[in-house]
């Protein structure tokens, strides 16, 4: 992981925390002498999120070690990066929500490598800015699943090796199939806490000791789908190997014949991809290349050749599309990107991508990131077709993050509009009227007292009242 100091600090516990942030923040503020404008925290937050995006999105389809090492150096870089990135932000922001949503971003990507102690410090940092609001809700919730989920993990080894010695020594039904639940309980623990690596250990430990038991065709067949849907690999060391396995090691199980047609259609997907990433390239003008080659800018408008802007477009949604169809979100975030950015001249393309944006990160739970896709659309793309349902999508992502008057406002004008489709117009009005409520009459409506955490059962009860 990232050595800001010359790998002199080991762990980044709160006094190297505080003492980073205090470097940021002289840094940054350097910028500000002979009256240099800095950078809007909001753009810093964009870029930020931007190289996070760039980190999740990184795979390669090659067997070859040294690819894959590449690959995964690539990674990493981009990983500190964001960091780095995230750490500044907190520098400029000190205590305000920018600074709450880098500590949590800061987290994740920690996560990611499995230092649940930078993880925890940075969650514990977003409790003590804000013990009421979203991210800190967010937080403690990480905080006990790291927690738990360790602790699970140490119960449940000890209770694996006891009963797996207990079975060696009288060889007992009860005693084989105990340790074996305990070892896939164990492995679902770590992917829970999403330590992949361990996880597919585990469960792989748990298919070859315990062939004979029920769950071990499930546990083989687990570690496929972590490799495909959580790490994104689909090589024969990866993903592709282990449903291979699932058809050898159980051949008469439900499992070997779901991971056929599995099979066939993720190798369907990942040839039209190559195909239609060759077929973009090839289409490239020659300007573009060059350019490119120079790390120069291009107009969209030229970086295409004469007459193929259309086929380019319908390549881009179709790739989006496999990926979106392999679970594969960031790649499927990064392909919409791409069509937004490089053929931002067909508005429609780009509404439509835009939107998708929005929608995959919705999906995923990144709220706030899907709350600025769905304003890039209403900003670029007014008359979209999609506008309507990200008005009705975006007001439930400030519902999700607890920000009630903005979902309040969001529902009302999804309800006011008078063109296009509004599939969602009962539930809107419904959510309004329930908005819109004051049961205890202080004169404060209920998505007010949702927002500031107050009671609408009782009129002593209410915002800024003495509590």
């Amino acid at each position: 992981m990232i050595r800001l100091t010359a790998g002199l600090v080991l762990r980044m516990d709160r006094s190297y925390l505080i003492i980073l942030i205090l470097g940021f923040f002289m840094l940054t503020t350097v910028g500000c002498i002979g009256g240099v404008n800095i950078v809007p925290l909001s753009a810093k937050i964009q870029n930020a999120d931007d190289t996070f995006d760039k980190a999740e999105a990184v795979s390669t389809q090659s067997d070859d070690p040294e690819k894959k090492a590449k690959a995964k150096s690539k990674q990493q870089q981009l990983y500190d990066k964001a960091i780095m990135q995230y750490l500044e932000i907190i520098a400029r922001d000190v205590d305000g929500k920018y600074a709450q949503r880098s500590h949590y971003q800061i987290a994740m990507i920690y996560k990611r490598f499995y230092e649940w102690d930078k993880a925890n410090d940075h969650y514990q940092a977003i409790i003590e800015l804000d013990p009421t609001g979203y991210y800190a809700n967010e937080a403690k919730s990480g905080i006990a699943k790291i927690h738990n989920n360790r602790e699970l993990i140490q119960q449940q080894r000890a209770k694996y090796q006891n009963f797996k010695a207990l079975y060696e020594a009288v060889g007992t039904d009860e005693s084989y199939n105990t340790a074996a639940e305990s070892l896939y309980t164990m492995a679902q623990a770590f992917e829970t806490l999403e330590n992949y690596t361990e996880a597919i250990a585990t469960f792989e430990k748990m298919a070859k000791e315990f062939q004979k038991h029920p769950k071990a065709v499930q546990a083989q067949f687990q570690v496929g789908n972590i490799y495909f849907y959580k790490l994104y690999d689909y090589t024969n060391s990866g993903g592709w190997g282990a449903f291979v396995k699932v058809a050898q090691d159980f051949p008469d199980t439900f499992e070997a014949e779901k991971v056929k047609s599995l099979l066939i259609k993720t190798q369907e997907r990942l040839v039209e991809i190559k195909q239609l990433q060759d077929e973009i390239q090839r289409n490239k003008s020659k300007k573009a290349i060059e350019f490119e080659k120079l790390d120069r800018y291009v107009l969209p408008s030229d970086r295409w050749i004469q007459g193929k802007t259309d086929l380019i477009v319908q390549n881009f949604e179709r790739i989006a599309q496999n990926w979106e169809a392999l679970r594969n979100f960031p790649n499927a975030i990064e392909t919409y990107k791409v069509l937004a950015r490089d053929i931002s001249h067909k508005k429609f393309a780009v509404a439509n991508a835009l939107y998708k944006i929005g929608s995959l990160y919705q999906q995923s739970g990144q709220y706030e990131r899907a709350i600025k896709a769905y304003q890039d659309l209403f900003d670029n793309a007014a008359e979209s077709s999609w506008r309507n349902e990200a008005v009705y999508q975006q007001a439930i992502c400030y519902r999700a993050i607890r920000e009630f008057g903005k979902a309040y406002q969001g529902f009302k004008d999804y309800v006011s509009l008078t063109k296009g489709d509004r599939s969602y117009l009962r539930e809107a009005e419904q959510i309004v009227r329930q908005y819109e409520l004051d049961l205890d009459e202080d004169g404060y409506l209920f998505y007010v007292e949702l927002e500031s955490g107050t009671s609408d059962q009782d009129p002593n009860s209410y915002p800024g009242a003495t509590q």
